[in-house]
């Protein structure tokens, strides 16, 4: 008869940083899923004060006033029209990489592939529908330097995934 209390000599545990890596995870993309799946319903409303607002600040005369403030509004206005879209999209590469997070987490080796794929093609969701404005491209560069340093990290782990 075997003995319950015994450990198994052939089970893999998973690693501290695997863990962390994953828990860091669950909460980042699970975050990034409820705003972009918030922000796509609520994507007409939020466009409509955003232009109000816009006006009022043109009216008054500090739209013009910062060339930073003045920079953020255009880049900002650029991408009202594609909020629905881009907040679409990027809901479902959260879900992706929610999904992959939990494989990973199961150790499975699949999870590091779903999960990877995801947050590259977010990288270019905003590009896409928006281009290259100053914006965006900074928003880009801060998350791929993150999304690098995951990857990386997470790469470190896969000996332990099946």
């Amino acid at each position: 008869m075997e003995n319950p209390f015994e450990e198994k000599e052939n089970q893999v545990t998973r690693p501290t940083l695997l863990t962390v890596l994953c828990i860091l995870t669950f909460i980042g993309s699970g975050w990034a899923l409820l705003s972009n799946v918030t922000s796509y319903f609520t994507a007409d409303a939020a466009a409509d004060v955003m232009m109000e607002q816009m006006d009022q600040m043109e009216q008054l005369g500090e739209g013009g006033g910062s060339s930073f403030l003045s920079g953020l509004l255009s880049s900002s206005q650029e991408m009202l029209p594609y909020l629905k879209p881009i907040t679409g999209i990027t809901s479902v590469l959260a879900l992706l990489s929610l999904l992959g997070a939990i494989l990973m987490f199961r150790l499975r080796k699949t999870g590091f592939y779903l999960y990877t794929g995801a947050q590259i093609l977010m990288l270019f969701v905003a590009p896409v529908f928006v281009g290259f404005s100053g914006m965006v491209v900074w928003n880009t560069v801060m998350a791929a330097i993150l999304t690098l340093l995951f990857i990386i990290l997470y790469s470190l782990n896969l000996k332990y995934m099946k």
